[in-house]
């Protein structure tokens, strides 16, 4: 009987492991200006389909979520593993703006059949404007593939989101996908309060105030934000050797009009070693070739 008790804690002790950056969910600090809810069927009588991902309220948004195998399988060298859906049920307000959608792994990287869908369906981030939903594609036991965010309007148009990577940079997350939730909420029109809560997340306390308050720009008045996000490149400043820093430079370059490909927007970034979040942001500055 004692070791069966051992199993069962040591169970769920790595059940509730999350890995950062591949697909992290932005719960507790992030969503504490909103109600959450658990909405958990306790009926156990009601035959739920597949593995139940998010159930729960954020804001204006209801979510269910639900994974399960599908008919694809994917073959690699002698093996082969099944495929799998995410089941979403998603309301704005009480109001539907999806009823058990399926959504595969070729809705987010456009083929079946080569990558399976290793995580989906978690909410990564929730605003007025928009909710992401974090989806990662890759191929069958190795880590080359797609972190995505699918994002969803209130009206049930979407979009999706591939989240930069760079193995091995420190940082590197924290400016990714600071800049992915920046610009494409910029695009949907998120409200002040909204990017607010945004800036206090993913930077410290002195450059969140400057950012909400306009005295730090990271984009020009005239960027199309989309487009900016589309042609975003993220390089490291810092080697790869040696011990922990203090911080962590980057810069960011981007094209802010789809009309003129010979301008290029930019700014560099620090990462603050001890916080892991974003500490500077200056030299804006315009290319044209």
């Amino acid at each position: 009987m004692r070791n069966f008790i051992n199993v069962v804690f040591l169970t769920f002790i790595v059940s509730i492991l999350i890995v950062a950056c591949n697909g992290r969910r932005k719960t507790d600090d992030t969503m504490s200006q909103y109600t959450i809810e658990d909405s958990v069927n306790e009926n156990k009588s009601e035959q739920i389909r597949g593995r139940v991902i998010e159930d729960t309220v954020i804001g204006h948004w209801t979510v269910k979520a639900l994974k399960d195998s599908n008919d694809v399988t994917v073959r690699r060298h002698d093996w082969a593993v099944r495929d799998s859906s995410v089941y979403l049920t998603l309301s704005y307000d009480k109001k539907v703006v999806y009823a058990d959608k399926e959504i595969r792994t070729m809705d987010v990287v456009g083929n079946e059949g080569e990558y399976i869908m290793q995580w989906g369906g978690y909410v990564f981030w929730a605003s007025d404007s928009a909710i992401y939903v974090s989806f990662g594609c890759f191929l069958p036991d190795t880590d080359d593939g797609w972190n995505m965010l699918y994002q969803i309007l209130p009206d049930g148009k979407s979009d999706i989101i591939v989240l930069q990577e760079y193995m091995g940079a420190d940082g590197f997350c924290v400016v990714a996908e600071f800049m992915a939730l920046y610009l494409n909420e910029r695009a949907v029109g998120a409200s002040a309060d909204d990017l607010k809560r945004l800036f206090g997340y993913y930077c410290t306390k002195e450059v969140a105030d400057k950012l909400a308050a306009g005295t730090i720009k990271i984009v020009s008045d005239d960027t199309d934000f989309q487009y900016a996000y589309k042609t975003i490149k993220i390089e490291p400043q810092d080697g790869f050797s040696g011990p922990p820093l203090d911080k962590y430079s980057f810069m960011v370059e981007f094209k802010p009009n789809p009309k003129d490909e010979n301008i290029t927007d930019g700014i560099f970034i620090e990462v603050d070693g001890s916080s892991n979040k974003i500490s500077k942001i200056d030299a804006e500055y315009r290319k044209v070739i």
